[in-house]
């Protein structure tokens, strides 16, 4: 018995990492796991985003990597033009081009529609946007939060909506974001949840 127990632990670790990586499946009801999701120190997650930005419209698929205050997005897809890497950290935001990384909002090479969300949207608040959550460096409204876990607050400017979630091993995280602000808006639908808790 004291010997299967090192491999039982083992066993169940795997399941539970299994189970964050998995598919984000959607829930009719269920209410957003905000102190969790708020305590996570690493995430991952992947899915599409639609940008719409002064009439002009693009998708594409991506795959966003949080490990503490750092953020590393790729974007493929048709935006730009094969993919695109981008680092935030804090009020930085850099566009690798050419192997190196240059400021991406002051970037001549920068995609036309990066250009536009950089001079309107705090892309150091979407890491608790796309997690459903008020950056708890800014003041907030919270505009609603009814039954089914649906969440909509404002926001430096900016509303944001969680209109559907899912479940992902033991917890419920958006599913669907819809992010409006002055002259743009950000639709994304998350597929795939990875989750890991701070120490």
């Amino acid at each position: 018995m004291t010997r299967a127990c090192p491999r039982l632990c083992v066993f169940a670790a795997a399941c539970v990492v299994i189970a964050a990586c998995a598919p984000a499946r959607e829930v009719s009801r269920g209410t957003l796991d905000v102190a969790a999701l708020a305590a996570l120190d690493a995430w991952e997650s992947r899915g599409r985003v639609a940008l719409n930005a002064e009439g002009r419209g693009v998708q594409a698929n991506f795959l966003w990597r949080q490990d503490g205050p750092k953020a590393r997005v790729q974007l493929s897809g048709p935006w730009g033009v094969g993919a695109e890497e981008v680092l935030i950290e804090g009020p930085e935001a850099m566009l690798r081009s050419d192997g190196a990384w240059v400021p991406m909002c002051a970037s001549p090479t920068a995609p036309d529609e990066m250009s536009l969300l950089c001079a309107g949207a705090p892309l150091n608040s979407l890491p608790f946007w796309l997690r459903g959550l008020p950056d708890p460096g800014r003041p907030y409204q919270e505009n609603r939060s009814p039954e089914n876990g649906v969440r909509e607050f404002s926001q430096a400017g900016w509303r944001v909506e969680v209109n559907a979630l899912a479940r992902t091993g033991p917890l419920t995280v958006p599913r669907r974001v819809f992010i409006s602000g002055p002259g743009a808006t950000l639709r994304v639908a998350i597929t795939n949840w990875a989750l890991t808790a701070a120490p």
